[in-house]
C-alpha cells in the first residue's frame, strides 16, 4: 500500500507524481462530494485547506498533517501534537497519555486510529461480547416460554407433536455487535503491521456469530446504550467515526476506502476551550465562549442591532478582563511575521467595544520562536497583542496560557 503524507494547506499532490490517474479521478470524485469547501484543485493537482487527517483509497493512503511547522523536519512530532488536540477535546474519544502519544506518533494516522480501535474494542470484548435478549417466536418440539395457543392451532392442527411458543432468547447477533465488526472489516485490508493484524483476526473470531452485512448511515444513530453496555460506548464512537466516513466503492478495486478528517481551525479552538477551562479554577475566571452580546453598530432606521461581535473567548477575573480569538495559522514563516491587517481590525472593534477589557489577544499555534508586535489604542490603556502556545502537550499549551493570563500590561 503506497502512503504519501502532506501537510495542509501547504503541500500539493501531484497527479504523475504521487498518485496515478485511476487514483486521481477516485480522490477528486471523494472530495467533490464531501469536502469541496476545503480542496483547492489546480491543473493535476490538488491541496487540503483546513483539514487534516487521512484519506484511505483503494491503492493509496493520503496523510494530511498541520500545515504548521510546529516541529520543522518531524513528521512524528507533527502527528503527537495532532493526536493531543485530537485527545483533549475527545474527538478521538480516548485518553493518551504523553508515552502514550510518542509510542503511537511513530506510526502513520491509519496505524494509529486502528490501534486505538483495537485497544478499545479488544479491552471491552475480554470482558465479553455483549449480548440482548429478543423475543422470538418459533414451533418448537420442546414447549418453551409462551405457548401461544391461538398460533399453535393455526401451524399445528396437523403437526401435534410440536408447540408454538414465544421466548426470550440471547443473541449477540445485534446491531452495535454488527457495527463494531463491520468497522474493523473496513480497516483489516490496509493494516500492515503483524501484531495489529493478529490482533484483528482474534476479534473477528470472537464475533464470528455476529453477521455480516451493510450498515446504513441511519443505523449508526439507532444504538441505544444503558448500564448493560455503557461499556462500549467509547469504542462505538470510534467505530462511528469509521462508517460514518466510509467511501464509495471503487471502480477500480472492489474495497471500500474511508476516511478521517478533521477540520482544523474548529479542532485548535475547541481544544483551546479545554486549556482555559482547566485554568479556570486556579485563575478564579469565568470563560464565555462566542460571545455575542455586544454590538458593532445599530442601523439607525430600524434600530435593531443587527451587526453582531462575537469573539472566540472572553475571559473574566477578579481584576482583568481579557479578550481571545484563535488563528489557525502560521503565524513565522522563515523568520518573517505573517498577521492580517483585517485581523487586527476586528480586535480593534473588540477592544473598544468590550469597556473593561485591557488586552486582545490573537492567539495562533507556537511555530518559530520570534518578537511579536503589540499595540496601543491611541490615548487608552488598551492593547492587542500576537501570542502562541504549543501544541505539543496539553501540559504546555496550559503553561503557556498560564503565562500570557500573568501579563497584565
Amino acid at each position: 500500500m503506497k502512503n504519501v503524507s502532506i501537510r495542509e494547506a501547504y503541500d500539493w499532490l501531484h497527479l504523475g507524481k504521487h498518485i496515478t490517474q485511476h487514483e486521481w479521478e477516485e480522490l477528486l470524485r471523494y472530495v467533490q462530494e464531501k469536502y469541496t469547501s476545503f480542496v483547492e484543485i489546480g491543473y493535476g493537482k490538488v491541496r487540503f485547506i483546513n483539514i487534516v487527517g487521512i484519506i484511505q483509497l483503494s491503492t493509496v493512503r493520503i496523510e494530511i498533517l498541520p500545515k504548521l511547522t510546529i516541529h520543522d523536519e518531524s513528521e512524528e512530532k507533527n502527528r503527537k501534537a495532532l493526536l493531543n488536540m485530537l485527545a483533549v477535546t475527545k474527538s478521538l474519544p480516548v485518553s493518551l497519555h504523553e508515552s502514550t502519544l510518542s509510542q503511537l506518533a511513530k506510526a502513520d494516522l491509519l496505524h494509529i486510529f486502528a490501534n486505538v480501535y483495537l485497544r478499545l474494542l479488544l479491552t471491552e470484548l475480554r470482558r465479553g461480547v455483549y449480548k440482548e435478549y429478543k423475543l422470538t417466536q418459533e414451533n418448537s418440539p420442546a414447549l418453551k416460554g409462551r405457548f401461544l395457543l391461538q398460533e399453535h392451532i393455526k401451524r399445528n392442527a396437523f403437526q401435534p407433536v410440536k408447540a408454538y411458543c414465544e421466548f426470550d432468547n440471547i443473541q449477540e447477533d445485534i446491531l452495535l455487535n454488527r457495527i463494531l465488526k463491520k468497522a474493523l472489516q473496513l480497516i483489516f485490508p490496509y493494516i500492515s503491521k503483524s501484531a495489529l493484524k493478529t490482533e484483528s483476526l482474534f476479534i473477528m473470531d470472537m464475533f464470528q456469530h455476529v453477521s455480516e452485512g451493510p450498515i446504513l448511515k441511519s443505523q449508526l444513530e439507532t444504538v441505544p446504550f444503558n448500564r448493560q453496555n455503557r461499556r462500549f460506548e467509547k469504542v462505538f464512537q470510534v467505530a462511528k467515526m469509521i462508517l460514518a466516513n466510509d467511501m464509495m466503492t471503487s471502480k477500480y478495486s472492489s474495497i471500500h476506502s474511508f476516511s478521517f478528517l478533521f477540520e482544523m481551525n474548529v479542532l485548535y479552538e475547541s481544544y483551546i476551550e479545554k486549556a482555559f477551562r482547566f485554568l479556570a479554577p486556579e485563575k478564579k475566571m469565568d470563560v464565555q465562549v462566542q460571545h455575542d452580546e455586544k454590538r458593532l453598530l445599530i442601523n439607525v432606521y430600524s434600530g435593531r442591532e443587527n451587526i453582531k461581535l462575537k469573539p472566540d473567548f472572553v475571559i473574566n477575573g477578579e481584576d482583568f478582563q481579557m479578550i481571545v480569538d484563535t488563528k489557525w495559522k502560521n503565524i513565522v514563516h522563515e523568520g518573517r511575521i505573517l498577521y492580517q491587517q483585517s485581523d487586527l481590525y476586528q480586535m480593534y472593534a473588540y477592544i473598544t467595544s468590550y469597556k473593561e477589557a485591557k488586552k486582545c489577544i490573537l492567539l495562533y499555534p507556537k511555530s518559530e520562536e520570534a518578537r511579536f508586535p503589540k499595540w496601543q489604542v491611541p490615548g487608552q490603556e488598551k492593547y492587542v497583542e500576537i501570542q502562541t502556545v504549543s501544541l505539543s502537550s496539553f501540559s504546555e499549551t496550559v503553561d503557556d496560557l498560564r503565562m500570557i493570563l500573568a501579563q497584565r500590561d
